[in-house]
C-alpha cells in the first residue's frame, strides 16, 4: 500500500509538472515566456494540452483504483506511459546533449532555457537539460520503477 500511495503522489506531481512548467516564469528554474516566444502561444497551449492528457489519465487511474484491484490495462497503461516518458526525455535532452543536434534545435533550446540553472557541464554547443528538467527526469525514472515493481507484485 505504501508503494501505491507513493506512486499516486508522484504521478500526480508529474502531471502537475508536465502541465505547468512551460506556462510559468520562476526565475532560474523555468521561463515559460521564453518558451512561448520561440514556439508561439497557440502551439504552446496545444502542446501543453496534448502533453497533459496522458499523465492526467495516469493520475485518474491511480486515484480511481487506489486500494482496489487494478485491471491489467491500468498497469499496462502506467508502464507504457512512464516508459514513453523516459524514452522521450532521453530523445529530447540526452541524445542532443551527448550526440548533438541541429543548429536550429540548439538555438531554440538556448533561447528557451536561457537563464535557468545548469549543473551539467557544457558539451560544446550542445543543449543540456537544466536543473528543473533533471529533477523531472529523475521523477520520470522513479515513477517507471515504481510501476514496474507494482506490476510485478500484482502477478
Amino acid at each position: 500500500m505504501l508503494m501505491e500511495t507513493l506512486f499516486t503522489g508522484l504521478i500526480t506531481l508529474q502531471f502537475v509538472a508536465v502541465a505547468s512548467h512551460d506556462l510559468l516564469d520562476i526565475p532560474g528554474w523555468t521561463h515559460g515566456s521564453q518558451v512561448q516566444a520561440i514556439i508561439g502561444r497557440r502551439k504552446l497551449w496545444l502542446a501543453t494540452l496534448a502533453n497533459s492528457t496522458f499523465p492526467g489519465l495516469a493520475v485518474a487511474f491511480a486515484i480511481y483504483f487506489w486500494n482496489r484491484p487494478k485491471p491489467a490495462f491500468v498497469s499496462n497503461y502506467w508502464i507504457a506511459y512512464c516508459g514513453v516518458t523516459v524514452a522521450s526525455a532521453i530523445a529530447m535532452w540526452y541524445i542532443p546533449y551527448f550526440v548533438g543536434t541541429t543548429e536550429k534545435q540548439k538555438s531554440d533550446y538556448t533561447k528557451m532555457y536561457a537563464g535557468t540553472l545548469q549543473v551539467l557541464p557544457p558539451r560544446g554547443s550542445n543543449p543540456r537539460p537544466n536543473l528543473l528538467h533533471l529533477c523531472f527526469h529523475l521523477l520520470f525514472v522513479i515513477n517507471l520503477a515504481l510501476v514496474v515493481v507494482l506490476r510485478l507484485r500484482s502477478n
